[in-house]
């Protein structure tokens, strides 16, 4: 029997939140052929939109957007390869074909003016000659940026929610049909009871700081 509740309270559409963002967070939110990260990611946009970091006037702070948005990814990955073994810790960075592009993705020529202006680094050994030469840039380009931007993503995401709620937030992304933000009972209980070896890494992890691999 459905709820005639479940109607008036139906959370909002992950596309109307992340709006054009919403098709690179298809791409990069694939850990789980059912699970609801796609809700977990409108949530967590949600977080860093209360904390004033998803406004954007220019095509330069639209192309931040972007690599914050990876850096939620990033968070994601770390976390369901601890908790769930879901992947290796370390394998979080996105590969530039599913990133790179034209409008509304991040544009090659706009990634490396934020590079730039940021002055980045990129020196990895690669060949100016070689084919390889930009997509290896792309993606040195893409982890640095990422990295950073984490740094200010990672302190939203639990000044907000908190560690347990962050946590648990996240554990239950793995399970279909999640709405969010979560109860306060359903954060405690997630928390608090069926402890596995994954779920007590993923925990440790997060409360040691959420280092990227």
């Amino acid at each position: 029997m459905t709820d005639m509740w479940d109607e008036l309270f139906e959370p909002p559409d992950p596309a109307d939140v992340l709006g054009d963002l919403h098709e690179i967070a298809i791409e990069v939110f694939d850990v789980w052929f059912g699970g609801s990260e796609q809700a977990w990611a409108a949530w967590a946009w949600g977080v860093l939109t209360s904390a004033g970091l998803t406004a954007a006037r220019t095509e330069y702070e639209r192309g931040e957007l972007v690599l914050r948005l990876l850096a939620l990814n990033a968070f994601y990955r770390e976390f369901c390869a601890r908790a769930f073994t879901e992947g290796e810790p370390g394998e979080w960075p996105v590969d530039p074909d599913r990133v790179l592009g034209d409008h509304p993705r991040l544009h090659p020529v706009l990634l490396g003016i934020i590079a730039e202006r940021r002055s980045l680094d990129l020196a990895d050994g690669a060949d100016a000659g070689d084919v390889d030469f930009d997509i290896a840039v792309s993606a040195t380009a893409l982890d640095l940026l990422v990295r950073s931007e984490y740094r200010r993503v990672l302190p939203a995401l639990t000044g907000s929610a908190g560690t347990a709620g962050l946590f648990a937030a996240t554990w239950a992304s793995a399970r279909d049909g999640v709405r969010y933000p979560l109860p306060d009972d359903d954060v405690r209980e997630i928390v608090n009871t069926d402890v596995t070896p994954g779920k007590l890494a993923a925990y440790e992890w997060l409360t040691s700081g959420a280092r990227l691999g």
